[in-house]
């Protein structure tokens, strides 16, 4: 594939990446790289499955590209000389799959200089004769979520000789885009988003000198999960608002958030701006309050419904995160390095997430004789932003839901050493048991009673393990 110069010479980083490499830049490896991976069951030829992923290494250049930042300003740069993939052999090995997960995620937490790269790793791991695991480990600047599946998902493609890099936007074509083209659209939200910052100014916030960071889990049964996130909406994002909505109403019952909590999740500019299918990263951190002011006893019909309202509103007057950030610290609400202070609860959100069920004896993929599924997606989440506090943003509760088998799990990294902030389990059990009230009746009361009743039988489901790492 012939590439044009433009391509290979270095170029200014997008706007997301510039507003991101502050808090990426020094960031621990566990928050800066993120790990996922896909599992085949089936006849494959691992030489031209790793032949396959060089081609699609080779179609997007994105994906050998690292970052340099130098006085002019942060830029990205292709380096061909990134390694393809890095193949393992775990066949005759105890429990393949759990030490598949172990290798994955010591490759995602290894120290590694952005300006040094490769920033992108693919792996290729056979299990047993009839599995293999394809996985990549990416830093956040250049792969968000979405991208790291569809990296994935084209290398199958080419694998199966179904390869179209044209049906991919570059990401050279959106890379210098910003979304508020005019300064007037950009004052009028900076207006918006000062009438909402304002208020939190009087909060008082607690700073710690290092943080302990605790990784808890709890198991959804599919069927519950699936019925939360009919519950949800068009905008349910596969059961992520609805676990938002609960969030805030724990946070404001329990947790001191106030009748407003604030949180942050993501924001996919590629549905937000119809950008279309352009790997790289292009989601955004959104801030949104959930209004919860007069609800004495309210239902999760009453939650859902304030929760949708934040969220869009957060969405019809998106600024970039960077932006209300730094809008913040000039209002005084928040000081840095601590920006997210007064929404340091993150929820992740992701509309039409991946699932096993799409791919999962899927007739096409059947008839090669292969069956593809996400391969211990809760597994390879969490554990994140562990050691000292210098460049740590503020966040002290982050949600994020994968799959395991049939179910899904809730995965909360949770920062043990923040005064104001209920145990990790805590959090957890109450959620179990306030998912359970609601999906068996969304038009009843949520009451301190529903939390303590449903609390016990989910003290089963919850695992911990706490990471710890002193301040240098």
């Amino acid at each position: 594939m012939t590439e044009t110069p433009r391509r290979h010479g270095p170029r200014g980083a997008s706007f997301l990446q510039r507003g991101q490499w502050p808090w990426l830049r020094d960031a621990p490896p566990s928050v800066a790289f993120a790990a996922r991976a896909l599992l085949c069951r089936g006849t494959v030829d691992d030489d031209r499955l790793a032949g396959a992923a060089a081609d699609v290494i080779a179609a997007f250049p994105l994906l050998r590209t690292r970052l340099v930042e130098d006085g002019a300003g942060l830029w990205s740069r292709v380096d061909d000389g990134a390694a393809a993939v890095i193949r393992t052999d775990l066949r005759g090995r105890d429990e393949p799959h759990a030490r598949c997960v172990e290798l994955l995620r010591a490759d995602r937490d290894r120290p590694a200089d952005p300006e040094r790269g490769p920033l992108v790793r693919l792996h290729l791991v056979r299990l047993t004769g009839h599995d293999v695991v394809l996985g990549v480990v990416a830093h956040r600047s250049l792969l968000d979520a979405r991208s790291r599946y569809m990296v994935l998902g084209a290398v199958w493609q080419a694998y199966f000789g179904r390869f179209r890099p044209a049906r991919y936007r570059d990401f050279a074509e959106v890379a210098d885009f910003h979304p508020l083209a005019g300064e007037n659209v950009a004052e009028a939200r900076r207006r918006w988003w000062s009438r909402r910052l304002s208020p939190l100014r009087g909060r008082a916030a607690t700073d710690v000198p290092v943080r302990e960071t605790a990784t808890s889990r709890l198991r959804i049964p599919g069927a519950r999960w699936r019925a939360l996130a009919g519950l949800g909406g068009p905008l349910g994002g596969d059961g992520s608002l609805a676990l938002a909505a609960l969030t805030a109403w724990w946070l404001r019952t329990y947790g001191g958030g106030g009748d407003t909590p604030y949180l942050s999740t993501e924001l996919d500019l590629r549905d937000h701006l119809g950008l279309g299918p352009v790997i790289g990263p292009l989601t955004d951190r959104l801030v949104f309050g959930v209004n919860l002011a007069g609800l004495r006893a309210p239902s999760f019909r009453d939650v859902i419904a304030r929760a949708q309202t934040g969220f869009l509103d957060a969405v019809v007057h998106y600024l970039p995160y960077h932006d209300v950030a730094g809008l913040a610290v000039e209002l005084g609400v928040v000081a840095p390095p601590r920006v997210a202070a007064r929404w340091d609860t993150a929820v992740g959100f992701c509309r039409g997430a991946p699932s096993s069920s799409l791919t999962r004896g899927e007739s096409s993929l059947a008839e090669l004789g292969v069956s593809i599924e996400l391969f211990r997606e809760a597994d390879l989440l969490g554990a994140g932003g562990t050691g000292d506090a210098g460049g740590w943003d503020g966040t002290n509760l982050d949600l994020n839901v994968g799959e395991r088998g049939e179910d899904k799990v809730i995965v909360l990294d949770h920062n043990r050493l923040h005064p104001d902030r209920l145990t990790a389990s805590g959090l957890l059990r109450g959620l179990g048991a306030v998912v359970e009230r609601v999906v068996t009746d969304p038009a009843a009361p949520l009451t301190a009673e529903v939390v303590r009743a449903g609390a016990v039988a989910h003290e089963e489901t919850t695992e911990t393990e706490i990471v710890r790492r002193d301040s240098r």
